[in-house]
């Protein structure tokens, strides 16, 4: 795909892929980029009652100011929370992939970088036989990989790594998103060190815990502190 993006996936569910969309679309377009985002795939979501505290779709096209229609930037919305495939089948809903693909390129044809966040983890099923990885893998964008401060952060993110690698998408990098408010340990402090070290992966930085997040969160002070724990200059060089 010749326009340029990036897909925000994770480890695992609430590792914090939201925030870090949020984030680094606040950043770049503060560095004016046209930057966009689109989360193709939302579960857990009542599309009759939602808001920015329940739908991350609806929190970041709050946080970004986007002028887009929520059919645009989140075109498949289920009100199960549970993976894509499984919340279609209780609602008795078919998913066409082939949707997706084409909001999103659609998005991508007008924002530069777009970044697409995911749902869950990479083998999150949206079908029988069409995973998260391989809606990642037909767009083609390279992949940034969420990951938390947490026991096993170190298994769940070397085994997202070797599925990318083994189809042959490009990583990005890492980054760590810090959900606690109480700090990091000692071991946690030393999982970014880690996993560079072991996966030959760059880490991009840390996103640390943001108390009352909100979609006012992300001002002129918070971004000048993100972009001291972010290598900023790595999404701007593409």
């Amino acid at each position: 795909m010749a326009a340029k993006g990036y897909f925000i996936t994770a480890t695992d569910t609430g590792i914090g892929k939201t925030v870090v969309t949020a984030a680094l679309l606040a950043l770049l377009r503060q560095h004016g980029q046209n930057a966009g985002f689109i989360k193709p795939v939302e579960t857990g979501v009542d599309t009759h009652c939602s808001s920015s505290a329940n739908s991350d779709a609806k929190f970041l096209l709050e946080c970004s100011g986007l002028d887009e229609p929520l059919e645009a930037i989140c075109p498949l919305r289920l009100k199960t929370p549970a993976a894509p495939y499984q919340s279609a089948e209780i609602e008795n809903m078919e998913i066409d992939p082939a949707a997706l693909v084409a909001a999103c390129r659609s998005l991508a044809a007008r924002y530069h970088p777009l970044l697409v966040e995911g749902v869950g983890g990479l083998r999150v099923p949206i079908t029988p036989h069409y995973h998260v990885i391989d809606l990642i893998e037909e767009l083609g964008f390279p992949v940034i990989l969420v990951a938390g401060f947490q026991l096993g952060t170190l298994n769940h993110t070397l085994l997202s790594l070797d599925a990318l690698h083994a189809r042959g998408i490009p990583v990005k990098g890492v980054m760590f998103s810090d959900r606690k408010q109480d700090g990091l340990t000692d071991v946690e402090a030393l999982q970014p060190a880690l996993v560079s070290h072991l996966s030959k992966t760059p880490v991009l930085g840390r996103i640390p815990f943001i108390e009352d997040l909100s979609t006012d969160s992300f001002t002129p002070h918070l971004l000048a502190h993100l972009e001291q724990m972010i290598n900023l200059p790595a999404l701007l060089d593409g």
